[in-house]
């Protein structure tokens, strides 16, 4: 099949047949494309799987991740097509501990993109998971599900950004209503919360507090005068410069009230 396409496209570019039924750009684009899809089929041909790969989506999507490496600088197939489905597949399968500690090494060796606590929320489907947690109140009678639960540290790490994102008003009005039908527990009994989620909600109470009587000056004002809370922002900048900041932590930083946290980053 590659070879009949790449004859195909050779008497297309020397004979500027197509040119006579669309405009020379969209022929030159859809040579492009189709070229690209040529080279990267090559290159997925030639890729071999490690031995050592027993996860079978793993073993499905590795030579579109390495053809997706060779061609951008890294394996993070976007979502929009079966690969960058089965990509989100294997963050999920991480997340519940289900590739082996060599399977992980080598995507992370690779610069796979795995998804972090933060991202669960983002990740999972919420219906999906409000059924897991139904079943988990069900069989013990509580919410309280700890953060690292073992059995499904998915189910956990979903539950803990709930209560997060609700704290500072950033859960879907649907999504809380259903959580207030089954009487979820907002507050978790559990000491937890990561160091991050901790001296974020401190500087956005501060900033908030003093935004909500002055405005974007009085913040300025603050962060000229407060070492500490300029010096965290910072920090947050760096971690984001570094390609280390996830998503979900990222938008937690563009919700701080009169800071333009990405100014001169």
């Amino acid at each position: 099949m590659r070879v009949i396409v790449k004859v195909l496209l050779t008497l297309l570019a020397a004979a500027d047949v197509a040119s006579a039924f669309v405009p020379p750009m969209q022929t030159k684009n859809f040579l492009c494309r189709v070229q690209s899809a040529v080279d990267d089929a090559d290159t997925a041909a030639s890729v071999q799987i490690p031995p050592f790969i027993a996860s079978p989506v793993l073993e499905q999507v590795y030579p579109a991740l390495i053809a997706h490496k060779d061609k951008y600088g890294n394996p993070n197939i976007p979502l929009g097509s079966a690969d960058g489905k089965r990509c989100s597949t294997l963050r999920r399968l991480h997340f519940q501990n289900k590739l082996t500690e060599e399977e992980a090494a080598h995507l992370t060796d690779l610069g796979f993109r795995f998804h972090s606590f933060e991202d669960v929320y983002y990740e999972c489907d919420f219906d999906e998971m409000l059924q897991k947690l139904m079943d988990y109140q069900q069989e013990f009678q509580t919410f309280q599900i700890p953060k690292k639960y073992e059995p499904d540290p998915e189910l956990g790490a979903w539950v803990t950004m709930l209560r997060r994102l609700k704290q500072i008003d950033d859960l879907p009005e649907d999504q809380v209503s259903k959580l207030h039908a089954v009487e979820f527990e907002w507050i978790s009994t559990r000491k937890c919360g990561s160091s991050f989620m901790k001296r974020y909600r401190e500087v956005l109470d501060k900033l908030t507090e003093v935004h909500d009587v002055g405005g974007d000056e009085a913040v300025a004002e603050l962060l000229s005068n407060d070492a500490e809370i300029k010096k965290w922002i910072d920090a947050q900048k760096q971690v984001l410069a570094n390609g280390k900041l996830s998503e979900s932590r990222v938008q937690y930083m563009e919700d701080l009230p009169g800071v333009d946290w990405m100014k001169e980053l």
